[in-house]
């Protein structure tokens, strides 16, 4: 019995379903000053945004940054996420704001994020 107790601490824990990360395979847009500047094929490196549980994370380059989802409204299986990111490769900067609308069906995400408007393919 002790044995099983112990099997059942140590193994992983399903993702919640509303869970899930992305990459932006495509293409890499960068928008401002009123434009925006579409990048192809291999003149970019794809972001990584991660959402688990209360928490999101996008990594671009050489960093990530996360935050604690602070709204969340979701109706049709479309989901608006916002959060305050923070650097976590160089702590203590200035909080950057994050926003997502996630579609579940679909399996995509739209991201707006430092400079970024990235539509994003997600697993």
């Amino acid at each position: 019995m002790r044995i099983f107790a112990l099997a059942a601490l140590l193994a992983p824990l399903p993702a919640a379903a509303q869970d899930f990360n992305c990459r932006n395979l495509e293409a890499e847009i960068s928008c401002n000053g009123g434009k925006c500047e579409i990048t192809r094929e291999q003149g970019f490196t794809p972001m990584g945004l991660t959402r688990r549980g209360s928490t999101l994370s996008i990594c671009a380059y050489s960093g990530c940054s996360e935050g604690r989802v602070l709204i969340r409204r979701a109706r049709g299986g479309i989901a608006m996420l916002y959060a305050d990111v923070r650097r976590t490769t160089a702590p203590g900067g200035e909080a950057e704001p994050l926003a997502i609308l996630y579609d579940d069906k679909a399996r995509t995400a739209q991201m707006r994020w430092g400079g970024f408007s990235n539509v994003m393919t997600c697993g």
